[in-house]
């Protein structure tokens, strides 16, 4: 294990409070959001070049409402040699006024351009579905994938956004499992987790401790989910972190938080002797990232 430094010009007291965005670095370049006044960063370990992402123009701050800002992907744009951020702005929940309704607080989903150093609103005829989980987003072939639920949060989907095209596509995930009994269940264990597994879109059910999971062959297609395993119940395992190579998947164990990697080919449980705190795990400040080292710049 090796800490890395935050670069110097982060303010040291955010950095408890950000999350990156998305499971992998891209070309050595990882996005980083801050909860303490929603900002957002890109940032390079590798020659530790840094850069704050310029505020958007588009969201109605001007009206002192409540907003809730989701970061929902980052990306590469292989077209135009350009890095992407995709963010969903909408009124907070806890948020009622006579005119809720008014075309100038609808949300807004928009797309910040490296290459431009500008934000733009990206058109949509459905309301996207939002992803509230850190680990359940990445950027994979041209696109950002993101697992969102609409404002039920009973169904999920998986949304990807083509980067290039600016299009979005939307594939409902399997539920084996009927929905009375998903939905009505008082389970401890009931979750849901998009990944990338052995080089394809992966989902992974979480139910009563057993492992139910998928992979999809073509976006779009929801009759293209393969069902892969199903395993369990393992009563050593609980909440999911992230994905590495080979199949193996980050879990905390929910007696004692200790980290373990589960071997999906062999079914065997690897202990790291490293142990967290379950409610950082579910919230913001544990992530697996995967990052290549690169000293691509981002302020050529």
């Amino acid at each position: 294990m090796e800490k890395i430094d935050w670069p110097n010009s982060f303010q040291e007291d955010y950095s408890a409070l950000c999350s990156i965005v998305g499971s992998y670095s891209i070309n050595g370049i990882i996005c980083i959001y801050s909860h303490v006044g929603e900002t957002m960063y890109l940032w390079n370990p590798t020659n530790n070049e840094f850069k704050v992402i310029p505020p958007s123009p588009f969201e109605p701050l001007q009206y002192g409402i409540p907003l809730d800002r989701k970061c929902q992907g980052f990306g590469y744009d292989s077209v135009k040699d350009d890095y992407k951020v995709i963010k969903h702005v909408s009124l907070n929940d806890a948020f009622t006024m006579e005119d809720f309704y008014d075309p100038k607080y609808a949300t807004i989903v928009e797309m910040y351009s490296l290459r431009r150093n500008s934000w733009k609103k990206l058109e949509h005829d459905i309301d996207l579905p939002v992803c509230y989980d850190d680990i359940d987003k990445f950027y994979f072939e041209g696109m950002c994938h993101w697992l969102g639920y609409p404002y039920e949060l009973e169904e999920a989907y998986l949304v990807s956004f083509d980067l290039s095209n600016e299009v979005f596509i939307i594939t409902k995930t399997p539920l084996d499992i009927p929905e009375e009994i998903f939905y009505n269940s008082q389970a401890d264990y009931k979750w849901r987790h998009l990944l990338i597994l052995n080089g394809s879109i992966a989902f992974m059910l979480n139910f009563e401790r057993t492992i139910y999971l998928y992979i999809l062959v073509e976006v779009g297609k929801k009759e293209t989910w393969t069902k892969l395993h199903v395993f369990g119940p393992i009563p050593c395992i609980a909440y999911p972190i992230g994905t590495w190579n080979m199949g193996n998947i980050l879990f905390n164990t929910p007696d004692d938080d200790e980290l373990v990697w589960f071997n999906l080919c062999t079914h065997k449980i690897e202990k790291l002797n490293f142990k967290v705190n379950f409610h950082v795990t579910c919230s913001m400040g544990l992530q697996l990232v995967v990052y290549k080292e690169s000293l691509v710049r981002i302020n050529s």
